[in-house]
């Protein structure tokens, strides 16, 4: 695979009621079907601002960290289960997985990974004459649980093409 930048085109949504698995590849995750945005992560860390009054300028130091929420957006398809289960979620305020893979082509063999346990801390449904209905769902990030490289190919390692994206999973808990 060549080294090279690639699109938010192709990013897949899987849920899983498993909030025990410690892995990207969990046999209990489902799809979500029609997604409609580019789910956003990252981490916040908070800025400790040191004042001085000896000398010219205030030092900072970097705080602790948080996930922030993520936003969720889903074409709606009544009766869909990954959809049902997601507004039940959401009702229910019971933590589930998430798992979100950023595809590196269309081909959806090899991207990029996070497994979260979250829960739905909001849930609207949008839509008009002229839109699609949506269901929108903010998740609130309890945990990051695992991180690192979706290889389907079947290739044990790709240190030989691409070094620096050597399949790896980093528990949260060795961190």
């Amino acid at each position: 695979m060549a080294q090279d930048i690639f699109s938010g085109n192709y990013v897949s949504a899987f849920i899983s009621d498993d909030v025990d698995n410690a892995t990207i590849n969990g046999t209990a995750f489902t799809q979500v079907a029609e997604l409609a945005n580019f789910p956003e992560i990252g981490v916040d860390r908070n800025i400790i601002e040191a004042i001085n009054m000896g000398a010219s300028s205030n030092r900072k130091l970097v705080g602790r960290a948080t996930l922030p929420d993520i936003p969720l957006i889903i074409n709606y398809i009544p009766q869909d289960t990954t959809h049902e289960k997601m507004k039940h979620l959401a009702t229910t305020g019971k933590k589930f997985q998430l798992k979100l893979v950023y595809w590196v082509d269309e081909t959806k063999t090899f991207g990029l990974a996070q497994v979260y346990n979250v829960y739905v801390a909001n849930m609207s449904i949008t839509g008009g004459t002229d839109a699609v209905v949506q269901l929108s769902f903010t998740l609130a990030c309890d945990k990051l649980i695992v991180s690192g490289i979706v290889d389907t190919t079947g290739i044990t390692t790709l240190s030989d093409e691409v070094p620096e994206y050597t399949p790896i999973v980093i528990p949260e808990a060795a961190k």
